[in-house]
């Protein structure tokens, strides 16, 4: 990588050449499809095949051309609207976090009506491995590709050999005749599009999608809990037999099925609450990691943040051990990449989680602040979260907050987020002191108002105009961090 940073000047033009030609000629280069796979573990046991992940090591200058490939046919399927609005994934302003704060305002709004709601985390058995180059072609025309560009797919998925290496070992090279290689920049967007017709295979619930990762919703009162089975193991069905016409194979052993609600609503339901697939019973359970969170059947958090502090302390009794290697400015950017990140990882999906929860990870920060900064084990952390400029975290997850809401009012965040929030000004004509805000969403429970909808519009609606007013996303986040932790809020 550094190599070709400092050649860049010399190697610029040929490599420009190369990928237009490449593109121009519906033609990807051989020796870029030669591709070395490592597993890398998942999760259990790494001994055991199942539960690691191939990823397949290529070229940097293969991904060069992936990404321009992206870039562009990407662009179309997004300015064309070819790809689902269900399908969260490989689409501008989408991300994990945007699906899983829709995944939580569902089931909050479900609760605020006195609903439960039904999730299934459905598990694909070596999803990319599987697909079938001819049947992605089609797909690939369905979508509106020109025939240029389908048979540049073509020639990047054929003709492709890969190796095995695990540790020092490498096996022979053999051709690759199905699947498109895990670890290429390209890959999601073509799996995307060779399951852009699953969602709407579903007659009951919502299936919703990020590249590989599907799961459906059904909310449902406790009187209609009879009906709940029946609906679930049809939708389930359908969509292992659509998987099935695509080559995709469902594992239902690892597929997770939970019932979220309030505790009053939960204790209601029956003690048998089974349900069939593909020929094995599937028991709910109390809690389930989705999208890199751990989600439970009350929505509060708890375990997430437990699992949360047991990670990032680890990762910081690991860092102080080492600390004295390294000086203060490396020491910063080792915590913000290993432990700051990962504990803000979709935090304003669980930022509606307890205050003792907050408390516990703002002794997380206060830990890793002493770590870089040497301050003794009783003395006050202010000046060194001041020192390295850090917001503790109750004021760090409100500017999140904050930032995903001028995304979602300024059409920065997906339909399925902005279309949530209304101005007031779009429902009255006359030009009062509101008319810059949100319509509050009407909830009747503190289930409602734990929503993101809520939250966000409360925000919104109590930051300064001048906050509001300004034109870019950095700008709005520069100026806001700059202000906290002074007064922000009228």
């Amino acid at each position: 990588m550094r190599v070709i940073k400092h050649s860049l000047p010399v190697i610029l033009g040929p490599l420009t050449g190369i990928i237009n030609c490449s593109l121009s000629s519906s033609s990807f280069p051989i020796a870029w499809k030669e591709a070395e796979v490592i597993p890398l573990l998942k999760d259990g046991n790494h001994e055991e095949a199942s539960n690691n992940r191939p990823l397949s090591l290529l070229t940097f200058l293969s991904k060069i051309c992936e990404k321009v490939a992206l870039d562009q046919f990407g662009s179309y399927l997004m300015k064309n609207k070819k790809l689902s609005t269900h399908q969260s994934g490989n689409k501008k302003h989408h991300s994990c976090e945007t699906l899983n704060l829709l995944t939580g305002d569902t089931i909050l709004k479900a609760m605020d009506g006195k609903l439960v709601t039904a999730l299934i985390l459905i598990d694909l058995s070596k999803a990319f491995d599987s697909v079938n180059h001819t049947f992605l072609l089609t797909k690939l025309s369905n979508v509106g590709a020109s025939p240029s560009v389908v048979k540049w797919f073509e020639s990047y998925l054929t003709g492709r050999t890969q190796s095995v290496r695990i540790g020092s070992t490498v096996s022979t090279s053999l051709p690759v005749s199905y699947g498109v290689p895990q670890g290429a920049i390209l890959s999601p967007l073509p799996f995307s599009i060779y399951t852009n017709d699953l969602p709407s295979s579903v007659h009951h619930s919502k299936l919703e999608l990020y590249v590989d990762d599907s799961k459906i919703l059904l909310s449902f009162t406790v009187a209609n809990v009879d009906c709940l089975k029946q609906q679930l193991e049809e939708d389930l069905y359908l969509i292992a037999n659509s998987c099935s016409e695509n080559e995709l194979l469902v594992n239902p052993g690892k597929t997770k099925y939970m019932l979220i609600g309030t505790r009053q609503n939960l204790q209601q339901l029956p003690v048998d609450m089974t349900i069939n697939f593909l020929n094995e019973t599937i028991t709910p359970v109390s809690f389930a990691k989705d999208l890199g969170m751990t989600i439970d059947s009350y929505l509060t958090y708890d375990q997430h943040i437990t699992n949360l502090v047991s990670s990032c302390m680890n990762s910081l009794c690991q860092i102080n051990r080492v600390k004295k290697c390294f000086d203060k400015e490396a020491l910063t950017l080792i915590v913000s990449a290993l432990v700051m990140n990962k504990m803000f990882y979709c935090s304003t999906v669980w930022s509606n989680t307890s205050s003792t929860n907050i408390k516990k990870l703002q002794l997380v920060q206060n830990f890793a602040c002493r770590i870089i900064t040497n301050i003794g084990k009783f003395d006050h952390i202010s000046p060194g979260l001041r020192e390295l400029n850090w917001l503790p975290v109750k004021e760090q997850l409100l500017l999140r907050e904050a930032i995903m809401m001028y995304k979602c009012v300024n059409e920065l965040a997906p339909h399925y987020l902005s279309d949530l929030f209304t101005k007031r000004s779009d429902i009255h004509q006359r030009d009062t002191r509101s008319h810059d805000s949100l319509q509050i969403p009407l909830y009747k429970t503190s289930a409602g108002q734990r929503s993101f909808h809520y939250r966000g519009v409360t925000l919104w609606n109590d930051l300064d105009i001048k906050y509001k007013k300004l034109d870019s996303l950095k700008t709005f986040k520069n100026e806001l961090k700059r202000s906290m932790p002074e007064q922000i809020y009228k």
